[in-house]
């Protein structure tokens, strides 16, 4: 058992901010790569758009190829990952990690900057790999009201070659 305490006590807290100043395209915010050699597991991952309304969102990890490109914006625009107009979905690669696939999907929904769980159950994330999440509403862009999104993360970081317990 002292492994394991051990183990979980190696858990870091992360914040990923986004641009909070979205007005004619949707919000998103993307995680920084995970580093070369290491591989990083969830164990919790939520976000919050600044938007007082309700918005959904949803996460994704972006593999490397594509991650590379993928950073938060200093102004508001479009990402090229985004294959639609104004940040919207489909996207150019990715995998879904939060519950999703609807853009009405309540457990997802954001209402009143209020935090929406990203995780289904621990997420492992090799290399290279960034999360992102964005707005997935039906609603149209948030103009006159700025939106932005914000990423929090409980994760621990492993080396490649490093031996992972299986009580997660």
């Amino acid at each position: 058992m002292a492994f394991c305490a051990d183990f979980y006590r190696r858990i870091q807290n992360r914040r990923w901010v986004g641009f909070g100043g979205f007005l004619v395209n949707k919000a998103f915010a993307v995680s920084d790569a995970v580093p070369a050699g290491k591989l990083w597991i969830f164990t919790a991952l939520s976000a919050f758009h600044s938007l007082a309304g309700a918005r959904i969102l949803h996460f994704f990890a972006i593999p490397p190829g594509d991650a590379g490109g993928l950073v938060n914006l200093s102004a508001d625009g479009v990402s090229p990952q985004f294959l639609g107009t104004l940040n919207n979905p489909p996207l150019k690669s990715g995998v879904l990690v939060s519950m999703g696939g609807s853009s009405a999907l309540p457990d997802m929904q954001g209402a009143s900057s209020s935090s929406v769980n990203g995780l289904n159950l621990p997420v492992y994330l090799p290399e290279g790999w960034k999360i992102l999440v964005f707005v997935d509403s039906n609603e149209g862009v948030s103009n006159p009201t700025p939106d932005g999104i914000t990423i929090d993360a409980a994760l621990i970081e492993v080396s490649n070659d490093e031996c992972v317990p299986d009580f997660l």
